[in-house]
């Protein structure tokens, strides 16, 4: 008989939860290692042997947030429907997806900690930013690109408007929320969404 797999998170994955946590609301140089072990339940001594020194913790835990953060991004990208009943309704949902960052506490903490430590991490902050950007136009531009091949959208620049889609649902929602300041409801995400959403159709739409 097999043995049943444990599925807990390992030490390794409690302390990058709980750094997230102590950093996102403290920063980088607030934000207490001994605070992070509690948070985390082990001993300080664990987070040091595990990660080496409090930066390369910071580092390593804003690089699995926002990865994580970029693969729920592009699940839901695969998920558009190229040939939808209701345009609009299809791009809706994955605007809110994309602005999604900020309705809850990890995406908030991640919005803020790229904006409020670029300076003391800029090669950080930007590489992941830059890498996650790249991969999300990427998949969305492809998803245009078929619903422009199926008759739903005018396109001659695919990455072109995969770029104008982003800013158009995200700019308002990302400011109203202070880049991560507080975290923002659904019904907050949806007017700048749907706003965004009929600025995009206006200029892309066929019909």
């Amino acid at each position: 008989m097999a043995t049943p797999r444990d599925t807990r998170p390992d030490r390794g994955e409690k302390i990058l939860d709980a750094a997230l946590a102590v950093f996102g609301r403290d920063g980088f140089t607030d934000g207490n290692v001994e605070e992070i072990a509690k948070v985390a339940g082990v001993a300080k001594p664990t987070v040091y042997n595990r990660f080496g020194d409090k930066q390369t913790l910071f580092a390593e835990t804003v690089e699995r947030g926002s990865a994580r953060a970029n693969e729920r991004v592009l699940g839901v990208i695969a998920t558009v429907d190229v040939h939808p009943d209701d345009l609009r309704s299809e791009l809706e949902r994955l605007g809110q997806a994309l602005v999604g960052c900020v309705s809850h506490a990890e995406g908030a903490a991640l919005m803020r900690l790229q904006f409020s430590e670029r300076a003391r991490f800029p090669e950080l902050m930007d590489g992941i930013r830059e890498g996650n950007r790249t991969r999300t136009i990427d998949a969305l531009a492809g998803k245009l690109a078929q619903l422009a091949t199926a008759g739903y959208l005018r396109l001659t620049d695919a990455p072109r408007a995969a770029r104008q889609f982003l800013a158009l649902v995200s700019d308002d929602a990302l400011a109203s929320s202070g880049f991560g300041g507080r975290v923002l409801s659904h019904d907050e995400l949806d007017e700048p969404v749907r706003t965004g959403v009929d600025t995009f159709l206006a200029a892309f739409g066929n019909g």
